[in-house]
């Protein structure tokens, strides 16, 4: 027999590690092509959640713009963009006094509807009590006249006795409610000044609280009458009335017509403190035939700053000089008083002239009668 043979085997490891390269090979492509695939999906956001939170997380985040700044006119045309009434009532409730902020810009208010305003009879006669009682001045011969009116006199008593001892004319406007108002007021009649009474309107903002008897919008007219009558009562020799806040109030046509009737029975004139762009008062006034002027400075919106003061008298000496008078309304902050103490010998020596409210009043009167409207 012939021997066995033996089978002839192929080289193990050649042909092994051939077919492990393959298959990693293959591996390795497909990893790749899933790579990429992986991406391009991911940027198209077709794999989720986990892909877009992946991007946003890469991306920088966007800031949302700021509003623009409210634009402003000039002073004596506009409000302060502060809260007013805000300041008002928080002055108040420390024991002193300020005034109060403007709504936002409303239109002219029809008055198309508004009935003749009632004038009672309340037995004037002889001279009007507006001139009758007003602080006669030498005439200002061309000079620009500023009346400085200071508001909420009476409040607060201290304050109100440095008021007093200012160097006059001044316009002090007392308030209505407030004590001691025969003392007071003689004493600043015997100190060269014209004397207002301090009236409390209603304002927008309805946690304000303007004081007792306001005027209000939304009284009956037998009650309105009645409060107006209180506060016109409280004490004797005055020109005239104007606004503690009331940037409703004023804009109330029913309202104000009531108030127009009463001044004109009574022979007083009217100065609106503007705490409304919207006010009915002046239209009213003519309609009515009661002496008018509108305030165009506060002096004192940022009460403790004495040079943010000297600024704003230098604006109403600013509107002095183009029209020919200004009214400037203050309080008498201790701040206000000593730079008014300051200023009018500066102003005297300028050339301006410190006058009254009726003089501005009368005034206005002479140019209207004249033709030259408002100056």
């Amino acid at each position: 027999m012939k021997p066995r043979e033996s089978k002839k085997l192929k080289p193990f490891g050649t042909e092994t590690l051939w077919n492990a390269a393959a298959v990693t090979g293959l591996l390795l492509i497909g990893l790749v092509i899933g790579g990429f695939a992986g991406v391009i999906l991911d940027r198209q956001g077709l794999l989720g959640e986990r892909g877009q939170l992946a991007e946003d997380a890469q991306a920088p985040k966007e800031q949302t713009p700021s509003a623009p700044p409210p634009r402003r006119t000039a002073v004596q045309q506009s409000e302060p963009a502060f809260d007013r009434e805000a300041l008002e009532a928080a002055i108040q409730a420390a024991g002193d006094s300020e005034s109060e902020a403007p709504p936002e810009e409303a239109g002219p208010n029809d008055l198309s509807f508004v009935p003749v305003i009632p004038v009672p009879d309340r037995g004037l006669t002889g001279p009007q009590p507006w001139q009758f009682h007003a602080v006669a001045v030498a005439p200002s011969e061309g000079r620009p006249m500023i009346a400085i009116v200071l508001d909420d006199i009476g409040v607060n008593r201290r304050n109100a006795k440095r008021a007093i001892a200012l160097p006059g004319p001044m316009t002090l406007s007392f308030m209505t409610y407030a004590e001691g108002l025969s003392e007071m007021t003689e004493a600043a009649r015997q100190g060269g000044h014209e004397l207002m009474l301090h009236v409390p309107m209603q304002p927008l903002s309805p946690t304000i609280d303007p004081g007792p008897n306001v005027l209000a919008d939304s009284l009956p007219e037998v009650e309105l009458t009645q409060r107006l009558a209180w506060g016109l009562d409280r004490f004797e020799g005055y020109v005239g009335i104007n606004n503690h806040m009331g940037s409703r109030f004023t804009a109330s046509p029913e309202g104000m017509a009531l108030v127009m009737g009463e001044l004109k029975a009574r022979g007083l004139l009217f100065l609106d403190s503007v705490t409304a762009r919207n006010s009915v008062a002046g239209r009213l006034a003519e309609r009515a035939g009661v002496p008018f002027a509108e305030r165009d400075v506060f002096l004192d919106n940022e009460p403790n700053d004495r040079a943010a003061i000297d600024r704003q008298l230098s604006l109403l000496e600013q509107v002095a000089r183009d029209r020919g008078y200004a009214v400037g309304i203050g309080h008498p902050h201790p701040a206000t008083v000593a730079a008014l103490r300051d200023w009018v010998p500066e102003m005297q020596a300028r050339g301006f002239a410190l006058v009254p409210i009726s003089a501005v009043v009368r005034h206005r009167a002479n140019l209207a009668a004249s033709g030259h409207g408002d100056g």
